[in-house]
């Protein structure tokens, strides 16, 4: 099928401190290039053709070749959710939703991909436990570290994860197939309807899909 990406980059992300003072985090070099492009030219790599990018502050300096914007002109008063729901008509079977943040390998969207279901598969670094990981997560097999076929499936992530007893946390990139792309927009329809959507992470989305007893499915990664 064809791949797609959509990409969240309205915030200005306060971790980075003075360096975002005048250039959106995505757009801070890595290497010489700035991340975005760096993240539009993986994604492409592995022959996505259509790359959505969500937008807001800075965003007259955030720029990728070939790339459709979507503005978030309230992302001082807004998260990734409502960033999302902007560019649901954007959310078909086949999507890639990545933060814009997002400094990554190759290798990384390949075995998202070679894992991904028709549901949603969420790629999480075992590495990243401890206090400090909004988007812990609990899964139903921890890292072992061994070549394993079972699949691994999310039952907890964000704010009600214990940071003692998390297995690692979401990396903010995820794919979509034909039912998950549905159920994604579901849970952006029903936060919207709880009056919540403005302050909701896609953790909160995610937490809404798992509570549903839908399967989403993990892919771990072990530190970069």
């Amino acid at each position: 099928g064809r791949l797609s990406a959509i990409v969240l980059a309205a915030s200005a992300g306060d971790e980075f401190g003075s360096l975002t003072d005048h250039v959106p985090k995505a757009m801070l070099k890595v290497s010489g290039q700035p991340i975005l492009a760096r993240l539009a030219e993986d994604f492409e790599s592995f022959g996505c053709r259509r790359l959505t990018i969500v937008r807001g502050y800075g965003a007259s300096g955030l720029e990728v070749a070939g790339a459709r914007y979507v503005e978030n002109s309230e992302y001082a008063q807004t998260n990734e959710a409502y960033s999302l729901s902007l560019a649901v008509d954007a959310l078909h079977p086949g999507t890639l939703v990545s933060f814009g943040d997002l400094v990554l390998k190759r290798y990384i969207v390949h075995s998202l991909l070679e894992e991904s279901d028709q549901g949603i598969t969420v790629v999480v670094d075992s590495k990243l436990v401890g206090p400090g990981q909004p988007d812990a997560v609990n899964t139903d097999r921890p890292y072992s570290g061994r070549f394993d076929l079972a699949s691994v499936h999310l039952q907890q992530i964000g704010s009600r994860v214990c940071a003692d007893s998390s297995d690692g946390a979401w990396i903010g990139l995820l794919h979509v197939g034909d039912q998950g792309a549905t159920w994604l927009a579901e849970a952006v329809e029903e936060s919207r309807a709880a009056g919540v959507l403005r302050s909701e992470r896609i953790a909160d989305l995610l937490t809404r899909v798992v509570g549903k007893g839908r399967a989403v499915r993990v892919v771990y990664i072990h530190g970069g």
